[in-house]
């Protein structure tokens, strides 16, 4: 059997954190050019919202260039130019200025971060700080503070009323894909089951509009979500488990839908009070 030597070793070692390296170079650019295609496509923006400046936007290029080259000048796939080796002073003091222009950038996007919180664009506050935190995955600020941005997006979006536990299917309002969404409910109401004779397989579950939804416990509050495929007849909707609290990011945008998860023939009696952010509710 052959055995490496320690220049292949090396040289193996190097290969693959050049590999590395070029890889998260290339995440990088793809991410920046995800901000400003983003920026681009984001509607109208007037005077008091902050922009992305012209030093954010140089500080992004100043940082790849950097990346790039360092990948570049240390790949193994084109045959290496004589170099001057660099001193361990001289390193450090490279390193540094890289830091230097991701710190600024940083720092630039928490004053633009600022700007939009102050004037209520959530959205765009979360936006960039999620770009800030596929830079820094590990940053737990910028991860409470997302949290925070999400709960402040449901408050400003909610709306309360009263639900009557006896009607049918009710529209509550339209939900966007992947938008945050929040429904609370309090209160409580009698269910009165009829005496209706069953069999042993019990109540009827095979119609989601009038029977009784078997993955849902009975007399929760449960949800639905009706998109355009659902109106076309591609696909039926499915119910989910509402209860007394949830919250979830819709798969696509539609009307949602709301009851009591009743067997056909009950009868429910009381309102609930409910609170629901990010829902756009129907004009009155």
């Amino acid at each position: 059997m052959r055995i490496a030597n320690a220049d292949t070793i090396a040289s193996n070692g190097v290969r693959v954190a050049d590999e590395e390296r070029r890889d998260s170079t290339r995440a990088f650019l793809f991410l920046m050019k995800d901000v400003i295609v983003a920026r681009q496509l984001r509607t109208g923006v007037n005077a008091a919202t902050p922009a992305i400046s012209l030093a954010t936007v140089a500080i992004i290029i100043s940082i790849s260039l950097v990346l790039v080259s360092t990948s570049l000048a240390q790949s193994g796939k084109s045959k290496p130019k004589p170099v001057k080796p660099l001193t361990a002073t001289e390193n450090k003091q490279i390193d540094a200025r890289l830091q230097k222009l991701q710190d600024t950038f940083e720092n630039e996007s928490k004053a633009i971060i600022e700007g939009y919180e102050r004037s209520g664009q959530y959205d765009r506050a979360k936006f960039l700080l999620e770009v800030l935190l596929k830079l820094d995955p590990k940053n737990e600020d910028f991860k409470k503070k997302i949290a925070d941005l999400d709960d402040q997006m449901l408050k400003s979006s909610e709306v309360d009323f009263k639900f009557d536990t006896s009607s049918d299917w009710t529209p509550v309002g339209t939900v966007q894909k992947d938008k945050l969404t929040r429904i609370e409910a309090t209160g409580d109401y009698k269910l009165i089951l009829s005496a209706s004779t069953l069999n042993a397989d019990g109540f009827p579950t095979e119609n989601v509009m009038r029977d009784l939804v078997g993955r849902v416990p009975t007399g929760a509050l449960m949800g639905m979500i009706v998109t355009e495929e659902n109106q076309n007849g591609k696909q039926p909707p499915e119910p989910f488990t509402i209860k007394s609290k949830h919250e979830f990011n819709p798969k696509k945008e539609g009307v949602l839908f709301l009851k009591i998860n009743a067997p056909p023939g009950a009868k429910c009696i009381g309102d609930l009070k409910l609170k629901v952010s990010g829902v756009t509710r129907p004009s009155q």
